[in-house]
């Protein structure tokens, strides 16, 4: 005789039973993963940005970083990956933070760009600001947080940049 429960007043095999539990409980939990946001755009234009990303794991931290051109979501740059974005010429801001971000920070820097030119990228941990994400919240984070950022950049999230040479 096949294993067999009983669900209400429905005979239903143990196999398949169990695969209905199995399947609800992974449908359950996609739902309450976090989603990384809208997909990245390229907003197109003559002047060519090229972030690259370090291949660097740090205290077994390892997020994408979100590559922002004035708040527009242009990238999601895995460890060790690299983004090719067009924009137009003139003044721009990049942002960078990280997935599932536990800083309340971002790296935020103003740029010119020049039409026609390229500008390259490097962005690798901000290692200062992972050490103060995992102090617990206090004195110490909410003081680096508010020393490291200025009316028009900041370099307290998880990630920095800097321009490659």
């Amino acid at each position: 005789m096949p294993n067999v429960a009983y669900f209400g007043d429905a005979t239903v095999p143990f196999k398949k039973l169990l695969s209905i539990a199995f399947l609800t409980l992974l449908v359950g939990c996609q739902s309450m993963m976090p989603q990384e946001g809208a997909a990245p755009v390229n907003p197109g234009g003559d002047v060519t940005l090229i972030f690259n990303r370090t291949s660097t794991v740090w205290f077994a931290i390892v997020r994408s970083a979100q590559v922002y051109v004035d708040d527009l979501k242009v990238c999601v740059i895995p460890n060790g990956g690299n983004c090719v974005v067009n924009i137009s010429s003139g003044k721009h801001v990049l942002k960078i933070d990280s997935t599932f971000s536990g800083s309340f920070g971002v790296f935020s820097q103003t740029y010119q760009f020049d039409s026609g030119k390229t500008y390259r990228f490097v962005i690798a941990p901000n290692k200062t600001e992972m050490v103060a994400n995992t102090m617990p919240f206090g004195v110490a984070e909410a003081t680096y947080y508010e020393a490291n950022k200025g009316s028009t950049n900041s370099n307290n999230g998880d990630f920095t940049m800097k321009p490659a040479e």
